[in-house]
Order: C-alpha cells, then structure tokens, then sequence
C-alpha cells in the first residue's frame, strides 16, 4: 500500500459510523446461522452416504452456483441499486433456508434433496455475495473503505467462528433441524438492518449494452493491472489448494480421527477462531506492514498448516492446524481483498469484486471435488499432504516471478497498463 494510505489508529474506528455497525452486527449474527447450515448439510450428507466424494459433490453443488451467478451479480449492482437488490437475495435466501428445515423436519430429504436445494440458494447467493462487497462500502467514507473492508472480513471469519462451534453443539443436543431452522431466522436480522441504513450515494455505471459486454468490460480493467490479476488468480489457487480441505472435515473427523460430531464442529471452528485471531491482528498492524509481506506470510503459513492437518497425529495437533490455517488464511485473504477493493474505481467494483469472488468460490468447489474423489482410492492423510505441498510449490513460483509480491502494494496511480503475466 501507498505510504499515503498508512494512517495511525486502528480499523476498529469505522465502527463509530453507526449504519455500518447496524449492518455489520446484523451480518455477524446471520452469517454465524448460515455457517451452522454450512456444517450441517456436509454433515447429513455425510451421515447418510458415508461417502468422501459425496462431501466433494455437495460442496460442489455449494458452491459453483454462486460462482455463475456472481458475475451477473456485479454487473447488475454496478447499475442499479445495492440496497434493494440485497433485500430480494436476503429474501429468497431465507426462503430457501426454511424449504430445507422443512424437508429435513419431514422426513422426506434425501442427499440429492438437499444438494438441490443448496444449489438454488446458492445461485441466489452469488449475487448476493457480491453485491454485498460492495455495498459495504457505501455505509462508511471514502477514506474509511479499506477499514470497511477489513472488519466485515473479521464479521465474516468471526461468524466462521462461532458459526461451526454453536452447530457442534446444536447438532449434538438437537439435531440438524435446529440448525437449519436458526440459520432461516437469522435473514429477518438483515433484511431489519437494511430497512433501517442510509448508505452513501452509489455511483452507477452506464446501464446501456448487454450484460455480457458489460462484464467483458470489467474482465478487461483486470486484465489490464497486475494489482489486480494477481490477487484475483491467488485466491482461487489458495482456495483450490488449500481451505478446500475444510469441506472434507467430516471424513477428517471420523476416518483420522474417530470423533464424533461435537468434535467436529470444534475442529472446524478451530479453523473460524484462527481467522477471527488474524483479522484482529489485521486490524492492528495492517496499517504499518506491506501489503506483500502480510500476504507472503499467509500464504507460507497456510500451505504449512495444511501440511501439518494432513500428518497430525492426534485430534488435538489437527485442531491446532486448523487453528493455524484460519489466521494465516485470513492474513493472506484480507490483504488480497482489500488489495482488490483499493485499487478499483467504484463504477466498476461490484464486477471486478464479482470476479475476485468467482476466483474464490470456484477453487473450493472443484477442490473439495477432486480431493473427495482421490480419498475413495487413496489415504485421506496422503490427499491433505499434497495439497499442502503443491500450494507451497505455487506460493515459491509466484513470489519469485512477480517480485515479492510487490504489486500488491502499488497504489492507484502507480498501476501498469500492460496485461499481465500469468502466474
């Protein structure tokens, strides 16, 4: 980051605008449900097939939909309203959540039940992720953007957190219908913070030409900076390589480990407890460090976290992995984003968000894929080490072909023109 950027203080302060701390207390309590749904839908999957490429299928069908649909997403919110286009996708979404308790409390889900209806929530949750992003910034100043986007990053991984912990124990005492029916309630907090926040002025794009072009455009502006392709194509590597790893913890937990599902829950909430320590941390020094040097870290210490899950001995060195690659993630993800959201005009930043999120939710999907399908033939523990080794391999070649990461810290003026080098 600029020099001109680094101001003393913490990002906490952006708390004092009182929408953005409305909004962003409302989204921790809701995005803490949809993380119990989360846990709880690999969870039953698991329960009923007894299946590791049946997790990878149902994150698959998790996540790849809103990975269509986020593109269209940004471009959508880029030309009209973000604050109504979030009302409908909160909507449907709660919908979506009380069809799934409502076919799980009646007995009639089956696998292929579930992942359908996960799979049109999720199309309805591309576009809201995206435009989310964006929005979040229209509830604080202009200078306060990269404080914004930081600490809905830690709202985010502290719901990630919580979220995972409270199912554990949900799941225990009450069963998954509990958690699907919390996680439908909780939208009636958004859509109440909503109704009540008076965002900033939003600055439209032109609403002419087809959606298509429209997004064109906004891969063209990626293109054409390497402070922005870089961040955008190591997400979605990160993702490939490494937290895809979390959608196989059910099989972790049981084939590794031999625990059951309380235990569960708290090994994947080692992973959110992790990330809510880094984005404190974030919170803190990001400010006076690098925005490479955050990232170098993160990445390193996330393909060694992986590595060190994979070849954990006991149940206890598992959760202290998880632990680790929750803050090195977020220390590697926050510095990407707000990389991202630092470096882009506002017309043009829900399409570009879109593409950074699109990068991302398409790497867990396929991986959790892949990897669900190698463990069927090959031992799980083997399929975890090499991923973490492979992400370590990336994170060498990327940091020495792009110099050390330093177009991470360019500022807005200093950016290239000229289309960058594929990592």
């Amino acid at each position: 980051m600029s020099d001109a950027e680094r101001r003393s203080g913490t990002s906490f302060r952006v708390l004092r605008r009182r929408d953005f701390a409305v909004f962003w207390s409302a989204a921790l309590v809701s995005n803490t449900g949809s993380w119990m749904q989360t846990i709880a839908v690999p969870f039953v999957v698991y329960q009923m097939t007894r299946s590791t490429a049946w997790l990878g299928f149902a994150a698959f069908m998790n996540f790849i939909p809103a990975m269509i649909a986020g593109p269209f997403g940004g471009s959508y919110a880029d030309r009209h309203s973000r604050k109504r286009i979030l009302v409908v996708t909160q909507t449907v979404m709660m919908l979506s959540a009380f069809a799934l308790w409502a076919t799980w409390v009646s007995g009639i889900a089956t696998p292929g039940l579930i992942v359908g209806i996960v799979f049109l929530s999720g199309l309805v949750a591309g576009i809201n992720i995206t435009t989310w992003q964006a929005f979040v910034t229209q509830l604080v100043e202009p200078g306060e953007l990269v404080d914004a986007v930081r600490l809905n990053s830690m709202q985010f991984m502290g719901a990630r957190a919580l979220g995972p912990a409270i199912a554990g124990i949900v799941l225990q005492a009450f069963g998954a219908s509990a958690a699907f029916f919390m996680n439908a309630a909780s939208f009636l907090l958004v859509l109440a913070a909503l109704a009540f926040v008076q965002p900033r002025t939003q600055v439209f794009s032109a609403t002419g030409g087809s959606v298509l072009g429209h997004l064109r455009d906004g891969w063209r502006l990626v293109r054409s900076r390497t402070s922005l392709f870089l961040p955008i194509f190591m997400i979605g590597i990160v993702s490939l390589l490494g937290t895809s790893v979390i959608q196989l913890a059910p099989a972790i937990a049981k084939e590794m480990f031999s625990v059951g599902r309380g235990a569960y829950g708290l090994l994947v909430a080692a992973f959110g407890v992790g990330a809510v320590t880094g984005s404190v941390v974030i919170a803190f020094i990001a400010d006076r460090m690098l925005r490479s040097v955050v990232a170098s870290v993160g990445i390193l210490g996330l393909a060694l976290g992986v590595m060190a899950l994979g070849l954990a001995p006991v149940y206890g060195v598992g959760v202290a992995a998880m632990f680790v690659m929750g803050l090195t993630y977020l220390l590697l993800a926050t510095s990407l984003n707000t990389g991202v959201q630092a470096r882009v005009e506002d017309e043009y930043r829900a399409r570009v968000m879109a593409i950074y999120l699109s990068s991302l939710l398409l790497g867990v999907p396929l991986g959790s894929l892949v990897q669900g399908k190698i463990a069927e033939h090959v031992d799980l523990r083997v399929v975890i080490v090499g991923s973490g080794l492979l992400l370590l391999g990336y994170a060498a070649i990327t940091w020495s072909r792009h110099a050390r990461l330093r177009p991470l810290d360019e500022s807005l003026i200093e950016q290239t023109l000229a289309v960058p080098l594929v990592p």
